[in-house]
């Protein structure tokens, strides 16, 4: 009998050895996020910041780290009992998540100093979005799904409000808990109505207990529409972007940057895990939904970021545009269509993150300065930046050689592929119309302005820039590189 028991003891360690294995990563960086709260506590308030800032840094090298660890030398499974899964694509994520929380803190640190906010709760908020964006990467269950939304999108609701003496700041923070949890009410009860049809949470089983009879099941249809909207809220796609230009603009600079990458690429995330893993055999209804959905983004982005004179108005509608060209690749599904998509969501935060970062270089006590009329002279100010902010805008117009060009190549690829040429013709013309707003914000930056004040920046924010504007050189030049990772990505073992 004892032995008996030993061995059923001997079972279970080691397989929970093995499932915390599997999220090893999401794992390393709560302990980090645990410990960030206990040094927020016990140390003297001047202190605090820079320490927790430390910590939050290590804690992301720590999971970058050990997801590369795995990507090279692990096996992918699933854990707990098909809830979480340590494949190839939660690895991908989660070394873009954690890449995204180092810059996030790098740039920040400076910022919150100069503004007079709070440093070290500013980090920990963003180490549990993070946490929230790995889950929502590695989960393959509903249920996991949701926990994870729902601990990234708490989080960012505080901290879009965390200049706590601006009505804007609040006034975005509130919009976005309003329309987030609209958001999330749409997804819940959409996967609620898919638990109903299928019978499991889980969503490798959902693939193989909705066949193609399933089309015609209306409890499912409606469930994939609900889904579909609460998805589009939260990737800032059209027409369910009405917040994002609002929250952008009333968010801190960093806050905005870390948004606009973390939350669109989770999104993302869970869009492939939900339809192409759990239902593929009802790809026709679900992509219907998502074309129309990238065709109206497309249009309503380039279209409105046209008007705007702030920069966060005009990179928020740019990113409504960019969310319909990355959904082409996901509509087009198989492994052309994913690594195309994992491809621009890894280019998207260099080239995208360091336009808010050049933006972030100029904010001062007062506020943020985020009009285009703000950038006037940098070229002549500050070379190297006025350098660098030209690559960002090239990137997300697609230039070539730029990244931003081999992303939408590899996107409209697949696309004409898929058979979907007529939303890659779209794509392409809306891509031209970019092209205007895109430059007219280098006009400034290279104008003959008589501006001789310089911009003050830190070490840690002039890296910031420096490495995401050598990122977006670096892998236009060598795109294959990052492409083939893509492709190793690109079969979650969640699909069928």
């Amino acid at each position: 009998m004892s032995t008996l028991l030993a061995a059923d003891l001997t079972y279970t360690w080691s397989q929970a050895l093995a499932d915390l294995g599997q999220i090893a990563p999401i794992a390393t960086l709560t302990g980090f996020f645990l410990f960030a709260i206990v040094v927020d506590l016990v140390l003297p308030k001047s202190r605090r910041g820079g320490a927790v800032a430390i910590v939050a840094v290590t804690g992301f090298a720590y999971s970058l780290g050990t997801a590369v660890y795995r990507w090279l030398y692990a096996q992918g499974g699933y854990a707990y009992h098909q809830f979480a899964t340590g494949d190839n694509f939660a690895l991908f994520f989660e070394i873009l998540f954690a890449s995204l929380g180092i810059l996030t803190v790098a740039l920040s640190h400076s910022y919150l100093r100069r503004r007079g906010l709070l440093e070290s709760e500013f980090h920990i908020l963003i180490m549990s979005a993070v946490i929230g964006m790995m889950v929502l990467g590695s989960a393959t269950s509903l249920v996991t799904v949701f926990l994870g939304l729902e601990l990234l999108s708490i989080a960012l609701y505080i901290v879009c409000g965390y200049a706590r003496t601006e009505s804007r700041s609040q006034e975005a923070a509130a919009k976005y808990l309003l329309v987030g949890g609209f958001a999330s009410a749409f997804v819940l009860y959409g996967m609620a109505l898919i638990y109903g049809g299928a019978g499991t949470t889980v969503i490798p089983e959902i693939a193989k207990r909705l066949g193609s009879a399933a089309t015609g099941n209306p409890l499912i249809l409606l469930g994939i529409v609900l889904m579909g909207v609460g998805f589009a809220f939260k990737v800032s796609a059209a027409p369910f972007h009405m917040w994002t230009p609002d929250v952008y603009q009333g968010a801190p600079l960093p806050v905005t940057a870390f948004m606009s990458v973390g939350t669109k690429a989770a999104a993302f995330a869970m869009i492939v895990r939900v339809f192409a893993g759990g239902l593929p055999h009802l790809a026709p209804e679900w992509q219907a939904l998502l074309a129309f959905v990238a065709a109206t983004s497309m249009i309503v982005g380039n279209l409105m970021a046209i008007a705007q004179s702030s920069l966060k108005r005009l990179l928020a509608y740019s990113g409504v545009a960019q969310a319909g060209y990355i959904l082409i690749g996901v509509i087009a599904g198989g492994q052309n269509g994913l690594s195309a998509v994992l491809y621009y969501l890894f280019v998207y935060m260099f080239m995208n993150f360091g336009a808010f970062a050049v933006i972030t270089l100029l904010a001062g006590p007062e506020g943020d300065r985020d009009h285009i009329s703000d950038l006037e002279g940098l070229g002549r100010r500050n070379p190297v930046m006025g350098i660098l902010m030209t690559v960002f805008m090239f990137s997300l117009a697609g230039f070539p050689p730029s990244v931003g060009f081999f992303g939408k190549l590899f996107l409209f690829t697949a696309g004409v592929g898929a058979g979907y040429t007529w939303l890659v013709v779209l794509a392409v013309l809306m891509s031209v119309v970019s092209v205007f707003y895109y430059v007219r914000v280098l006009v400034p930056v290279w104008s003959t302005s008589t501006r001789t004040d310089r911009i003050p920046a830190s070490i840690s924010s002039r890296s910031v820039v420096w490495l995401s504007g050598l990122a977006s050189v670096a892998l236009g030049v060598y795109p294959t590189t990052l492409l083939i990772a893509g492709q190793l990505g690109a079969n979650p073992i969640s699909s069928p």
